[in-house]
C-alpha cells in the first residue's frame, strides 16, 4: 500500500475489517478458530507495523490517519507509538494520540496523558482531561498534585479544573491556597473546584474571595457559598446585598436558599431603609449647599 494514498476513511475501513475478522472468530469451531486466529493476529501485526511507518510520513493527513488507526486498535503495543505522537507538530495527530492512549487501558499511558494537560491546543487538553477523569484516582492524584504548583498559570488552571471535576477532596489544601493565586483564571477555577467538592473547611477561603478583584471570582464565590449552605455565609452575603449593587442579585438568591424568604424580606426592608437614609441625607446636603450659596450671593 502506498503511504501517500492513505487517508482517514481508508484507515477506518482497514481497522473495521480487522475488527470484523476478530469478531467472526467467535463463531468458528475451536479447532478452526485456532488456525484462523494466527492469521488474524498476523494481519493485526502487519497493520500495526504499517501504522508505525505512516506516523513518520511528511504530510499531516497521513499522520492523522495513522494516529486515528492506532487509536482504534486498542492494542497495548500501540502505546509507545501514541506516546511519541503526542509530540507531533500537528494538532489532529496529538488529539488522536490522546484518544488512543485513553482507550488502551495501560498504566504506561497515565503520565503522558497528564503531560498532555500542558498542550498548547485546547482540543488536546480537553481530550486529555476527559480521559484522565476515567483513570484510577489513587494513581492519578500524585501526578495531578504536582501540576497544581506548576509555574505556568495555564497548567495550574487546567489542573485545578480537573481536580474540581473529579471532586478530589485530597486537593483541598492546595485549592484553598490557589484561591489566592496571582492569576485570576486560577483563582476562578479554584473557587469552582471548592464549590464542586463542597467541603465546609473551604468557607473562610470562599468568603475572602467575595472581595476579589475579579468579578467572575466574586460571583463564583457567591455561588459556592450558596451551594454550601453554611449559615456563616449569611453575614457577608447580607453585607453584599446592602453595599454592592453589582452582586446584589446573586447574593439575594444565595440568601434565599440559606435563610429562606423571610431572611430575604428582612434584607429588602433594610435596603428600603438604606435608600430612605440616602435620600434624606442628600436632601440635607442640598439644603446646606443652597443656604451656603444664598449666603455668598447676599
Amino acid at each position: 500500500m502506498s503511504i501517500a494514498s492513505i487517508d482517514s476513511e481508508r484507515m477506518e475501513a482497514l481497522v473495521e475489517q480487522l475488527n470484523t475478522l476478530e469478531r467472526d472468530l467467535r463463531s468458528l469451531d475451536p479447532h478452526r478458530r485456532q488456525t484462523v486466529a494466527g492469521q488474524v493476529n498476523s494481519i493485526r501485526a502487519r497493520l500495526l507495523s504499517l501504522l508505525a511507518d505512516l506516523l513518520a510520513a511528511e504530510d499531516n493527513e497521513t499522520r492523522r490517519a495513522a494516529a486515528y488507526g492506532l487509536s482504534k486498535l486498542e492494542d497495548a503495543r500501540c502505546v509507545p507509538l501514541l506516546i511519541d505522537a503526542l509530540s507531533d507538530p500537528d494538532e489532529g495527530v496529538r488529539v488522536w494520540a490522546v484518544e488512543g492512549l485513553a482507550s488502551c487501558d495501560s498504566a504506561a499511558a497515565l503520565l503522558p496523558l497528564v503531560r498532555a494537560l500542558c498542550d498548547e491546543s485546547a482540543y488536546v487538553y480537553y481530550s486529555a482531561c476527559n480521559a484522565l477523569k476515567a483513570m484510577e484516582r489513587n494513581e492519578l492524584w500524585p501526578l495531578i498534585e504536582d501540576k497544581l504548583s506548576a509555574r505556568d498559570a495555564i497548567v495550574r488552571r487546567r489542573a485545578v479544573k480537573l481536580v474540581g471535576d473529579m471532586e478530589e477532596d485530597r486537593a483541598l489544601p492546595e485549592l484553598i491556597a490557589l484561591a489566592r493565586d496571582t492569576d485570576r483564571g486560577v483563582r476562578y477555577e479554584a473557587v469552582e473546584a471548592l464549590r464542586k467538592i463542597g467541603n465546609p473547611a473551604a468557607f473562610d477561603a470562599l468568603a475572602a474571595c467575595l472581595e476579589d478583584d475579579s468579578r467572575d471570582v466574586r460571583i463564583a464565590a457567591v455561588q459556592a457559598l450558596r451551594i454550601m449552605g453554611d449559615v456563616r455565609a449569611v453575614e457577608p452575603l447580607v453585607a453584599i446585598c446592602i453595599e454592592n449593587d453589582d452582586l446584589r442579585v446573586p447574593a439575594l438568591q444565595a440568601l434565599r436558599e440559606i435563610a429562606g424568604d423571610e431572611g430575604v424580606a428582612l434584607v429588602m426592608l433594610a435596603l428600603g431603609k438604606t435608600h430612605d437614609i440616602v435620600r434624606t441625607t442628600v436632601n440635607q446636603v442640598m439644603d446646606i449647599m443652597r443656604k451656603s450659596h444664598t449666603g455668598v450671593v447676599s
